[in-house]
């Protein structure tokens, strides 16, 4: 019985090995991503506005002071992958673990903004640092470093990147960014006219979807809700990673999915980019502290990521994307001129002065590309590129040599150093770690190579922290660095200096102001537009008779029950009628429905194009709001914004 007993205990070790051993070799990552690159695409810009750039980077720069325990307790509660409990042991590994992301979310976001500003025009690409702060009720949020978002823009990024908080999963599957891998975590999304069915989300990495949902809903209510309240606000939207610590993963049924192939392309849904564990080429990775010329990230997985982004921008329509934006801006520098663009007014008195102001804006975004250049050049090409990179490689190193020491059988030392790996990550100077280098286990087997990678990822280490606090203070020349902006002004070049974005709007406000009067174009306060199915009036911007909505404008409406009504184009006797353009959102139903084409008595009639959460737009042909059938697709009349 006792020789069985021996039997069975050696099988059951003989396999805790193998599992142990099998264990040792999951940190492979995949070598390529879903997302493919296209070297013989290129962005086709047929906007009619110089004033909006293509593409905002937003990414998490820095933990505000007052943040940093809510996003150390958020970062543990609400994780991607396995469920996680720390405790006294393993809290301290956490907390270096999530300023680790914070550090490396802001090098490899130079990245995706290097490669897209090689492919798309100049002063295309903006970049947006985010602080984390708590807001007004102590949640844990993120606010804009710069002045880039209140420039219009067709799409915006959220990017980060992302590891399990907990050291001991590091070789599972669980997301992780160290070494040469890296796990990508990104949102893509617009104004709600850009795509009203999703409001406005494109794309969104699957742990994050639910919460991407949430606020491009929540920020389409906001806007609609501050347009009919007149309260002048601009909601600003927090990075949908840091809402994801926040809120965490709520699911919301029924929301339309699409993956990221190409098949079901043509269907208005969220594209849904699942969880990579991307491997970069690893000798690339071992040479970055001396030479950073390819980037390993970028040959992996941004290049594949930035034509998804350039194939988005091809197909929408980029001045329907900024349209209320556009307004946006506009209303800094004269109120009246951005009503008259809202009620979409022709006289040659609005379009002289839009010019002139659109002018300005095209030198603001002149001024932010030139802040993002500087942003870029101090986060990759300074002291913080070089110290990351130096941490990544030291990081590649001690992950090859574990795998090396799994491949060999060395089961127990491989799994030694991914204790020192979690034990010292990023920053950790536990005495407990460095003592563990001559335990019995360790002196018996680790070979000198291994000593030299666990010193070499504990030198790199011991710096990441001072990398992420310091982040402002490196920064700081970059951003207040004095920019200079020439612009062709009324037949004449002018050059605008400033040392911060502050100081070149005021400049460009008196520019404006000493240049031309506000426009005189006054609108009815009262003025109303109407539906046949809401009982009260809504709110009618645009040329206004006898009270009612008239000519081109722009109106909206809300009834008590929360749907809601948006309308852009025509209209007679206070309701739609001719060219336009319609949102109609219900509280009940998921996403929105979108027309656009002929209406008359408020309601689509003639040749009308219909998009809805998960289906394929189709032109139909209505009669009084009855959907009669295939319409004409060259009798459709579109909208120009």
């Amino acid at each position: 019985m006792r020789r069985w007993i021996r039997l069975f205990a050696l099988i059951t070790l003989l396999a805790a090995v193998w599992l142990m051993s099998g264990c040792a070799g999951t940190a492979r990552g995949l070598n390529s991503s879903v997302l493919k690159y296209d070297e013989t695409l290129s962005v086709v810009d047929s906007s009619k506005s110089r004033a909006d750039v293509m593409v905002v980077i937003r990414y998490p720069a820095i933990v505000g002071e007052d943040a940093v325990r809510a996003y150390y307790r958020s970062f543990e509660q609400n994780t991607i992958g396995a469920k996680y409990q720390s405790d006294i042991h393993t809290r301290r590994d956490s907390e270096n673990i999530a300023q680790s992301i914070i550090a490396k979310s802001n090098y490899y976001a130079m990245s995706l903004y290097r490669e897209l500003q090689k492919e798309l025009p100049a002063n295309s690409v903006l970049l947006s640092p985010h602080l984390l702060v708590l807001d007004d009720q102590d949640r844990l949020s993120s606010r804009p470093l710069l002045a880039t978002e209140e420039i219009p823009s067709v799409v915006t990024i959220d990017f980060n990147v992302y590891s399990h908080p907990n050291p001991r999963k590091i070789m599972d599957a669980e997301p992780l960014t160290f070494g040469d891998l890296v796990t990508p975590l990104f949102v893509v999304h617009a104004n709600r006219w850009l795509r009203p069915s999703t409001h406005g989300l494109l794309l969104s990495s699957d742990p994050l979807l639910n919460s991407a949902w949430n606020q491009a809903e929540t920020q389409a209510e906001e806007q609609f809700n501050i347009r009919y309240d007149e309260s002048g606000l601009e909601y600003r939207r927090p990075l949908d990673f840091i809402t994801f610590l926040e809120s965490g993963d709520s699911h919301i049924p029924a929301i339309p999915l699409k993956s990221v192939s190409q098949a079901r392309r043509d269907v208005i849904a969220v594209e849904q980019y699942p969880i990579e564990k991307i491997r970069m080429e690893g000798e690339i990775v071992a040479a970055l502290p001396v030479d950073h010329s390819v980037d390993p990230f970028a040959e992996d997985f941004v290049k594949g990521a930035a034509t998804r982004i350039e194939e988005a921008l091809n197909r929408v329509d980029h001045d329907r994307a900024t349209f209320f934006a556009r307004q946006q801006a506009l209303a800094r520098f004269d109120p009246d001129l951005a009503n008259a663009f809202l009620a979409r007014a022709q006289s040659e008195n609005v379009r002289a002065r839009l010019q002139m102001a659109e002018t300005l804006i095209e030198a603001e975004r002149k001024f932010l590309a030139k802040q993002s250049a500087s942003v870029y050049e101090g986060t990759y090409e300074g002291t913080f590129g070089d110290q990351t990179r130096q941490m990544i490689a030291a990081e590649y190193r001690l992950l090859e040599e574990r795998r090396r020491l799994a491949r060999s059988q060395n089961v127990s030392t491989a799994l030694a150093i991914v204790a020192m790996a979690g034990a010292m990550y990023v920053g950790s100077k536990s005495s407990n770690s460095s003592n563990f280098l001559y335990s019995q286990t360790m002196s018996n087997v680790m070979m000198l190579s291994s000593l030299w990678a666990m010193n070499s990822a504990m030198a790199s280490h011991a710096e990441a922290r001072t990398i992420g606090e310091n982040f402002l203070l490196q920064m700081a020349p970059a951003i207040n660095r004095q920019v200079s902006v020439q612009l062709e002004w009324l037949e004449s070049r002018q050059e605008i200096t400033a040392r911060d974005f502050s100081e070149f709007r005021n400049k460009t406000l008196a520019l404006y102001q000493g240049s031309v009067r506000s426009i005189k174009h006054s609108f009815d306060p009262q003025c109303q537009f109407r539906h046949p199915a809401m009982d009260t009036p809504g709110r009618w911007y645009g040329s206004c008779f006898g009270s009612l909505a008239s000519d081109s404008g722009y109106g909206l409406i809300i009834n008590q029950d929360g749907e809601t009504i948006e309308y852009v184009g025509s209209a007679e006797s206070g309701r739609a009628s001719g060219t336009g353009a319609m949102i109609y959102r219900s509280p009940l139903e998921i996403g929105a429905i979108y027309y656009e084409g002929s209406f008359s008595e408020g309601l689509p009639d003639g040749v009308v194009l219909v998009e809805q959460p998960g289906r394929k737009p189709r032109v139909r042909k209505f009669r009084a709001g009855v959907d009669r059938g295939k319409g004409d697709p060259e009798a459709l009349q579109r909208l120009r914004f």
